[in-house]
């Protein structure tokens, strides 16, 4: 698995997933805006938005979705529908 992620943006979500959970993962920092600041950040990610999440063939930008993705993944960090916990 592999993050690329910006000091106080949004892929600190998943950064924290990756960590709560103790998963092996390789993070790639980058400066902020990325779409600017490291223009060949957009081969990667044409929207050059971050996060930006791989694992495997799977690739995501979306913060919380990536935190769902790693939290069905593994089985942990979640709490399904039907659970009296789920509005809280």
């Amino acid at each position: 698995m592999k993050l690329w992620h910006c000091h106080d943006a949004r892929s600190f979500r998943p950064l924290w997933a990756l960590e709560e959970l103790g998963l092996p993962y390789e993070l790639v920092l980058l400066p902020f805006p990325p779409r600017w600041m490291e223009p060949s950040f957009l081969e990667l990610n044409p929207l050059g938005t971050i996060p930006f999440f791989t694992d495997g063939d799977v690739k995501m930008t979306e913060s919380a979705a990536i935190c769902q993705y790693l939290a069905d993944k593994v089985g942990a960090l979640r709490v399904l529908p039907g659970d009296p916990r789920y509005g809280d």
